[in-house]
């Protein structure tokens, strides 16, 4: 194929054109993604990144080495052998290199470069765009057995106009023999055949991606990655210092370390000299407080968490403290800036709602930045592991992008800014509700901030993209979480002028938030999510609870565990855990038993977290 131009953005590239990727150029020929020749340095430290990669990669890592937290993918992530870049160019090659005649079946296949085959009898034959994928990662052409008798000759593939890949088969374009192997043949590796499927499908690639929320640069790295990094985030939860990377930055210095400059400075200020006995006095508190703990620590270890629970609630701390700072407009705002104004009235609703629907706070983030990074890929499915018809359990493979001569992996990755809307559900109503439904007993919690430390010494963290959490408690709190996102999602996206799969969430289940953002492929910030904002935001939290039914109910609110494609499912590039842990029971209550029976004391009859 002679070389052509293909003129794409960075996020398209991302999404569209990675090394392993197939897809279509233009109308002249299927192709596959080719490593690019040229990368620049994507300026995010590859050790801010690694807690959100070994939580990507872990679930793939563990079902394929059958080992709890380990795997040959999670020693390249804890070994840093990778790095984050741009891809400067895009390169592909044609794929796949067969063709079909359409009229009499004649299967060939070329070497890449080759011009397209004739048919001797039929004339210019078609690219066959069908190929083999497979879970551990293969993707390849479609290998047509040799004839029985040894004919040598070329074979013909008939019935490919079936949508059932099983009545296909092979035969001898010369002696007419019927091959008796299949087209969908057993995989190299032997754990299975392959899916044979028309690229550019998505099943032949998934990319497998995570979000960086206000990443910081190479140069501001050094002030936000220290030893109390995760420490400082759980304090910025628990109101105890500033959100964002000032807070991080103070805590830096352990908060007290610098007491005695700080006091230098003032007795420079005032005068005092050493004999002075106020200077003594205040000299010696300053060294009390630098030889001790910073003051907001003790708060964090009052928690009692161990320290690889801290640091995995503290990352998840730390994204919900950086979005915070990116560029924030309260409801406050809104009534400051509207003071005196025909909307002021309006503004002055929003708390009321914000109780009604148990939210804390909604805040609008109207320049976020955001680095979207793809560090790999799967064939067939994205989850790390499937149940077959036969009831096998399937595991997919994780496959890095081919290395780089420094022997790193690349990952690919674009930083641009975007906008979100931040919801923060009251900590207290979250606890009553657990209450209510049965699932703990009563802590005896009457104020906010002591419900946010309860949640973070009961619940733990969630570590798996797939598999809902052992914890009944983090569970519950998860899929509260998870299913509230989805109901606001599916409202924002009536309004902002962008489909509900245009637009994405970011979980935080351990502070009961989430962020829902505009995951675009423009390089702008269309404005969609600000105009709801200040404009229709109570409507769109009026239809939250505005229905509590499902076409397929009662199945589905009973049998199909509360969730399904009509109610509370979005596209997977929209859903941050791929649909699951998604209930409408737990927004709505669960039904009642039918007929009158007694309720299943095994089963959790959920409380209504919104009342009518």
């Amino acid at each position: 194929m002679a070389i052509e131009t293909l003129n794409r953005t960075s996020i398209q590239a991302l999404w569209r054109y990675m090394p392993g990727q197939p897809y279509n150029f233009g109308t002249k020929a299927a192709v596959v993604g080719e490593p690019p020749r040229q990368t620049s340095p994507l300026g995010i430290p590859e050790a801010w990144v690694e807690a959100q990669l070994r939580r990507l990669i872990r679930p793939f890592a563990e079902a394929a080495s059958n080992i709890p937290n380990s795997g040959p993918e999670l020693d390249i992530i804890d070994r840093r052998q990778y790095e984050l870049v741009r891809a400067d160019d895009l390169r592909a090659a044609r794929f796949p290199n067969t063709y079909l005649c359409s009229d009499c079946g004649v299967f060939r296949t070329i070497r890449a470069g080759e011009r397209v085959p004739d048919c001797a009898t039929h004339g210019p034959m078609e690219q066959f765009t069908f190929v083999e994928i497979h879970e551990c990662g293969h993707l390849g052409e479609l290998r047509p057995p040799h004839c029985a008798n040894n004919c040598r000759a070329a074979m013909r593939l008939f019935n490919t106009k079936s949508f059932n890949i099983g009545r296909w088969y092979w035969s001898c374009s010369r002696c007419g023999t019927r091959s008796d192997r299949p087209v969908a043949r057993w995989c190299e590796c032997r754990r299975g055949k392959v899916t044979v499927t028309r690229v550019p499908q998505t099943s032949a690639y998934y990319p497998q991606q995570i979000t960086v929320i206000n990443p910081p640069t190479r140069e501001t790295y050094a002030a936000l990655a220290h030893e109390h990094t995760h420490a400082a985030a759980l304090a910025q939860a628990l109101g105890i210092l500033p959100p964002g990377p000032d807070g991080l930055r103070t805590a830096a210095s352990g908060g007290s370390d610098d007491a005695v400059a700080q006091f230098e400075a003032l007795a420079a200020t005032l005068g005092w000299k050493p004999g002075n006995p106020l200077y003594d006095a205040g000299l010696a508190d300053a060294q009390a407080k630098a030889g001790s703990g910073p003051a907001w620590r003790d708060d964090v270890d009052a928690l009692g968490l161990k320290p690889e629970r801290l640091d995995l609630l503290g990352e998840e701390c730390l994204q919900l403290s950086l979005a915070q700072s990116a560029n924030a407009m309260s409801v406050g705002d809104l009534l400051g800036d509207a003071a005196g104004g025909p909307l002021a009235a309006a503004y002055r609703t929003y708390r009321p709602l914000f109780d009604r629907y148990g939210l804390a706070d909604v805040t609008l983030l109207r320049q976020l930045p955001v680095a979207y990074l793809v560090a790999g890929y799967t064939r067939v499915s994205p989850r790390a592991s499937t149940v077959n018809r036969r009831g096998d359990t399937v595991i997919t493979r994780f496959r890095f992008f081919p290395g780089t001569r420094n022997g790193k992996f690349p990952m690919y990755g674009v930083r641009t800014e975007t906008e979100g809307l931040l919801f923060r559900i009251d900590p207290l109503r979250i606890v009553t509700w657990l209450v209510d439904s049965g699932v703990v007993d009563d802590p005896g919690i009457t104020d906010a901030a002591a419900a946010q430390r309860w949640l973070f010494t009961v619940c733990d963290p969630v570590v798996d993209l797939f598999a809902a959490p052992e914890n009944r408690i983090t569970r519950a709190v998860l899929g509260l979480t998870h299913s509230f996102a989805h109901r606001a999602m599916k409202a924002l996206a009536a309004r902002c002028g962008l489909n509900v799969d245009s637009l994405a969430e970011f979980l935080f289940p351990s502070s009961g938030a989430f962020l829902i953002y505009a995951n675009t492929r423009s390089e702008f910030i269309l404005g969609g999510l600000e105009h709801v904002f200040r404009f229709d935001l109570p409507d769109a939290l009026t239809e939250l609870a505005a229905e509590s039914r499902c076409m397929f109910d009662p199945p589905c609110r009973g049998a199909f565990g509360g969730a399904c494609a009509a109610c509370l499912y979005v596209s997977e590039v929209a859903c941050a855990r791929f649909n699951t842990v998604l209930d409408r029971n737990l927004l709505f209550g669960s039904l009642p038993p039918a007929g009158g029976a007694a309720p299943n004391p095994e089963e959790i009859t959920w409380r209504a977290f919104w009342t009518p």
